[in-house]
């Protein structure tokens, strides 16, 4: 699965989020949400997807290992932090004031396609920082 593209969209005052239809093809019906640990924005997988993410983080230890007390830890904080949701019959995923707060997401929210992921960041800092990532592109590409 790819997932790619920049929607702009705006959560209603339930705090539901309606994914773009090309983008809602791609997923089931089922998908994982949780606060990005690198931005602030929020992930968004399906259920295939996190589960290789999860277990490509241990790929450089070797593999999950039950048996080791950072392997646990590690998972037991992934999987605490992930939220199980249904995308309801008007393909939209609801979004508490938690998950909204721990991104610092308010009406205004822009979707971005990721490869294997989904983002949502709040609108002004994605403009923030896509802005400042355009002059480092060409470094990027090139490097």
């Amino acid at each position: 699965m790819m997932l790619t593209g920049t929607y702009e969209r705006n959560l209603d005052a339930k705090g539901r989020l309606s994914l773009p239809a090309a983008i809602r093809k791609q997923l089931s019906d089922h998908v994982y949400v949780l606060p990005a640990p690198d931005v602030d924005a929020l992930y968004i997988f399906s259920d295939d997807e996190y589960e290789k993410w999860v277990m490509g983080l241990f790929e450089k230890r070797g593999g999950f290992d039950s048996r080791k007390r950072e392997d646990q830890a590690l998972m037991r904080k992934l999987n605490a932090m992930a939220t199980p949701m249904d995308i309801d019959s008007a393909s939209r995923i609801g979004l508490s004031e938690a998950l909204r707060g721990k991104a610092g997401l308010d009406r205004e929210v822009t979707v971005v396609g990721n490869y294997d992921h989904l983002e949502i960041w709040d609108r002004a800092r994605w403009d923030e920082a896509n802005e400042a990532s355009d002059d480092d592109l060409t470094d990027l590409f090139f490097s």
